[in-house]
């Protein structure tokens, strides 16, 4: 990529059509940072971007750096597209939709509507290179929030090292399983370890209850599962993802209680204790047997040695 590519973008990005009526908008840099780091995790592989809760989420995080205003990241994406290097694409049969209408303002209507947006090929080859992403990076914090540059870097670096630590995670299973400590460095803040274990665990499952198939994610980025640990982290110290699986409220709650746990051949199993014969205890009972929902590649499964320890020591007889 040559270098007047860069300099044509650097000067779109401090261009940006933002509305000035009551100061500089956020919106519009804001979803540019959030993209950016969504790129960086590698949860953005193609110039394919949807409108989705991560995204959301992301955004979310750096507009409570810049103001106390209620975020509506509906507004950006879909206003993005007045600075020519964003296009966006209908959902079948919301093409005449999309191409007259001038403002979308609703997230629900802007999902009905498009599908997902593209950068321009030559702008999303930039982000995709770490060097190029940071000038880019850096000329929107300068231009947009330079009074807040302190803030914003210093939510950037947290969600790097939250997304390193994930990444180490996941790269630990080429070694073998143990019970105890992880060996992956520990990040020294509790916020940054939890938040990068669950990141992991998310990212695995898909935001998606392993015995119920659960999946319900807000815009902003709440979801109803869980990432648990199997081996609870305060015995074990042990962030190892195939100690963790995603779960959902109610069944992390009965995980942790013993009242349900995992057989070798990862399926559920119910405590002795539960009896269908009650009113509301069919909703564990029935459980029974039921095949657990599981990550693609088998070296990410919860590990053998960590269910026959929950079997062992929770699960009630």
């Amino acid at each position: 990529m040559s270098a007047d590519t860069l300099k044509k973008y650097v000067q779109k990005m401090k261009r940006l059509r933002v509305d000035r009526a009551h100061g500089v908008a956020p919106h519009k840099p804001l979803l540019l940072l959030a993209i950016i780091e969504l790129i960086e995790r590698g949860q953005i592989q193609e110039n394919k971007i949807p409108l989705s809760p991560d995204l959301a989420e992301t955004f979310i995080k750096y507009w409570s750096k810049v103001t106390s205003r209620k975020p509506n990241i509906a507004l950006p994406f879909f206003h993005l597209k007045s600075d020519g290097f964003w296009r966006l694409y209908p959902n079948p049969g919301y093409e005449k939709a999309l191409g007259v209408a001038d403002r979308i303002t609703a997230v629900s209507r802007l999902r009905e509507v498009v599908a997902y947006a593209s950068l321009e090929d030559d702008l999303f080859v930039l982000f995709t290179n770490a060097n190029n992403r940071e000038i880019i990076r850096q000329t929107l914090i300068y231009v947009y929030f330079l009074d807040l540059k302190e803030k914003i870097e210093g939510l950037i670096a947290e969600r790097q090292q939250i997304t390193e630590y994930g990444q180490l995670l996941i790269s630990e299973v080429e070694q073998p399983f143990s019970s105890q400590k992880s060996t992956v460095p520990m990040p020294k803040e509790e916020p940054i370890r939890s938040a990068g274990f669950r990141q992991a665990i998310m990212r695995l499952y898909d935001y998606t209850c392993a015995v119920c198939r659960l999946r319900i994610v807000t815009m902003d980025g709440e979801s109803a599962t869980d990432a648990a640990h199997i081996i609870p982290f305060r015995t074990s110290k042990n962030d190892d993802i195939r100690n963790g699986i995603s779960l959902c409220k109610l069944h992390h709650w009965v995980f942790d209680k013993g009242l349900i746990s995992l057989s070798k051949t990862y399926q559920v199993l119910v405590s002795p204790l539960m009896s269908d014969r009650r009113p509301t205890e069919w909703m564990l009972t029935e459980l029974q047997d039921k095949s657990i929902l599981l990550p693609e590649r088998n070296q990410l499964y919860p590990a053998q040695d960590a269910l026959a320890w929950h079997r062992q020591k929770v699960l009630r007889q």
